[in-house]
């Protein structure tokens, strides 16, 4: 919920009337077709952190995983048992290092299951089923159907603590679920706590209620004590009122593949203190601190750098939520990839911001692979793959060098013109990104809601026939509006 008031959307809005957040996401992120730029991270966080909250409460589908991969998983992580399940982190590295807890809690009909938890140094994945004993979630064959519905007229919220603290407050936690069918849903939560300094044995308590579509969580008596930062005390009456489930945790299998390195250097251009870089199987991290008293100014700080190892590889910053994991604004967390615990070198390479016009597009013909768009001095995107059907377009990239953020696509048809179907108002933009090869997805996915978030079928203006008849060229925006002051890098050995 912290997200929401961030993003200055009121809990109650997403949940009675989705398509207006839905409309809020996509004004900001697909802007009109010639004036889209790529924005400030600042910028584009606000709608991602909008459209995580859609995925929250809406139990928005994601990428089908390989079969093979599944038979794999399914009798480890129940919750990769569907093509629906995310790939939040190395699918197997979370089950090399998860650990089955399998405890339940009954009441009123429902069952919370805390099925499995994996955790490192950076991040602690939480997996836990929600099971309707009798009354079915959604009726029929509608299976986006929202984890609420006409049936029941309420929704199952789920918080969740780590040794005693609110989990939901890291910068770069992330949300997934989806039905199993009509009685059953299962999800899945990743929280950051890389600037937490979790202990090898740790407690996780996962906390339930039910909370009526007109009635707002912060209302709810036990749950609303989890947000309050001075944490009042929930008495034992007060967990046996809701569905509650502890469990003990040991995260010490992993620590060998779990590295700390500790930095302390200040990056003299920014102010920017590099405090340490975790080096893990769930994903790497820098947290960075500043002295900055507001957040934007932190932000400032913190966002002005590209990152280098030993051999001269750009190390991918991934584009994540730069909002600190406190109110304090002075600690945040980056998440890089291609870098692992035998890493010998960061180096840390101030951006500079050139003052001039509109950054110009970079366009070529779809349907023969790869296609290589070079968008600065320092890097370029390599599409490898399109896949359009009923109402999605899917692009698989990569970076090749230095490529600050998420790349600004643009979809147009043979004379240079808007093709994405009904407007860009009318799809959500996701970027998975896939751990294990060091590359992305972006999805356009085009979905409609009725008001008690139900998903409507796709129309046929955007059936993969009609998508194909218009869509004919990919462009990517460059950014040659950046430069690089090698001169100034500072380095740091391991």
């Amino acid at each position: 919920m912290k997200r929401l008031r961030r993003a200055g959307i009121k809990s109650s809005e997403l949940k009675i009337e989705p398509n207006n957040i839905k409309n809020k996401v996509n004004a900001e992120l697909n802007a009109d077709l010639r004036e889209r730029k790529v924005y400030m991270k600042s910028k584009i966080l606000k709608t991602t952190v909008i459209a995580m909250a859609i995925t929250i409460l809406l139990a928005t589908s994601v990428f089908a995983m390989s079969p093979a991969g599944q038979t794999a998983i399914n009798s480890i992580i129940a919750y990769f048992s569907s093509e629906k399940a995310a790939e939040m982190t190395d699918v197997t590295k979370l089950v090399q290092y998860n650990e089955e807890i399998g405890k339940s809690f009954s009441k009123d009909g429902y069952t919370l299951t805390l099925d499995n938890v994996a955790a490192d140094d950076n991040f602690i994945h939480v997996f836990y089923t929600i099971k309707s004993d009798s009354v079915p979630f959604y009726e029929g064959d509608s299976i986006d159907a929202a984890i609420y519905s006409d049936a029941v007229n309420n929704q199952m919220i789920t918080e969740c603590m780590i040794n005693g603290s609110y989990a939901g407050r890291g910068n770069h936690n992330s949300y997934d679920g989806y039905f199993e069918d009509n009685y059953t849903y299962k999800a899945a939560s990743k929280y950051n706590v890389a600037v937490s300094d979790i202990p090898d044995n740790f407690k996780v308590e996962l906390y339930a209620d039910i909370v009526s579509k007109e009635e707002s969580v912060k209302n709810n008596a036990v749950i609303s004590k989890l947000y309050d930062d001075k944490l009042k005390q929930i008495t034992d009456d007060e967990r046996a009122s809701v569905w509650y489930i502890s469990a003990d945790v040991d995260k010490s299998k992993v620590k060998l593949e779990s590295i700390t390195k500790e930095i302390g250097v200040r990056l003299n251009w920014s102010g920017a203190m590099i405090e340490k870089a975790v080096f893990s199987p769930f994903g790497n991290q820098l947290v960075v601190s500043t002295e900055k008293d507001t957040a934007d100014d932190a932000i400032a700080c913190i966002d002005n750098f590209a990152l280098y190892d030993e051999n001269d590889i750009a190390l991918d910053i991934l584009n994540t939520d730069l909002t600190s994991s406190t109110d304090d604004s002075s600690r945040n967390s980056l998440e890089f990839l291609k870098a692992d615990k035998n890493t010998k070198q960061l180096k840390f390479v101030p951006i500079i911001y050139l003052e001039h016009g509109d950054s110009d597009v970079t366009e070529q013909k779809i349907g023969t692979y790869p296609l290589e768009y070079q968008i600065s001095d320092y890097g370029k995107i390599v599409v490898t793959d399109i896949r359009i059907s009923d109402g999605m377009i899917e692009i698989d990239y990569y970076k090749d060098g230095f490529v600050m953020y998420d790349p600004g696509f643009v979809l147009t048809d043979e004379n240079g013109k808007n093709a994405e179907p009904e407007g860009k108002l009318g799809c959500t933009l996701y970027n998975d990104v896939h751990y294990d090869t060091n590359s992305y997805t972006a999805r356009y996915v085009y979905e409609e809601y009725t008001k008690d978030g139900r998903k409507v079928s796709f129309s046929e203006k955007v059936s993969a026939d009609k998508i194909k008849e218009s869509f004919i060229n990919l462009g990517v925006y460059k950014m040659d509006y950046i430069k690089l002051d090698f001169d100034k890098a500072v380095t740091v050995n391991f």
